[in-house]
């Protein structure tokens, strides 16, 4: 379903005025025309209904209609994918994907298998937060996630030693199972916040493994096949959403 993300200072106004990129997208890309309707989603994931007022030659405005509600993805869920960055631009695929499946945010993380090129700073951030706008409109995801980043490994086990990463439900996806333990049993509380963390090509250092087992991320098994840097950030929150979606419907049938 495609949607509008309307700006981040929207406050409830009824109409708005659009130049720009917002107006080529709307009128050149969509083709929208006077009279033509498209839900919009504004930054805490509100779902309302735009109307194209006026077109005119560079800018146009629109009616905003009252805001209705909407599920949000995983209800009462939100997520984080910690991504430990991949060569090249692997990443933009990433965070579209990301994006699509209704992730809160998204953590860049400098690992020792780390194969990112030179490219650093508010360019790449500012690349992957565009890149997640266009996700969110072209998919109607119900949130657009914050981008962060680069961060060190070591610097968010530290934060989870000290209780200030809001990390929730903290685990790391690794190709060897290090726990019994499953990723229904550790998601059985329906925790409010989950932290998925994802290595790089090569996967995470023994020593990476150790910090973070020893910080209170829990380890989960990503299975026996070699999974793609970019498919395993799927993978894995693919796992996550659909144990957490399904909960209720797991424990009726462990009753029965």
């Amino acid at each position: 379903m495609r949607q509008f993300l309307l700006p981040p200072s929207y406050a409830g106004e009824r109409r708005l005025a659009f130049s720009g990129a917002d107006f080529h997208h709307l009128v050149r890309v969509l083709r929208l025309r006077e009279g033509d309707q498209l839900p919009a989603v504004d930054a805490g994931g509100t779902l309302h209904t735009m109307r194209i007022a006026r077109v005119g030659r560079s800018a146009c405005d629109v009616e905003i209609a009252p805001a209705s509600t909407r599920a949000a993805g995983v209800p009462g869920a939100s997520i984080t994918l910690l991504q430990c960055l991949p060569k090249g631009r692997k990443i933009d695929l990433i965070v579209r994907q990301a994006t699509e499946a209704g992730v809160s945010r998204v953590v860049l993380v400098a690992s020792e298998r780390s194969l990112s090129g030179a490219e650093e700073g508010a360019g790449r951030i500012s690349r992957l937060r565009r890149i997640a706008r266009e996700a969110l409109q072209q998919s109607g995801s119900p949130r657009l996630p914050e981008i962060e980043g680069p961060r060190t490994l070591a610097s968010l086990a530290e934060e989870a030693v000290g209780g200030q990463g809001g990390w929730g439900a903290a685990l790391f996806f690794h190709e060897e199972k290090l726990s019994a333990t499953s990723l229904h049993e550790l998601l059985a509380g329906a925790p409010p916040t989950v932290s998925v963390l994802i290595g790089p090509e090569g996967g995470l250092s023994g020593r990476e493994v150790a910090l973070l087992a020893g910080t209170g991320w829990r380890p989960v098994f990503l299975g026996s096949t070699v999974l793609r840097v970019e498919t395993a950030a799927l993978y894995a929150l693919g796992a996550v959403e659909t144990i957490l979606q399904e909960r209720e419907a797991w424990r009726v049938a462990r009753r029965k």
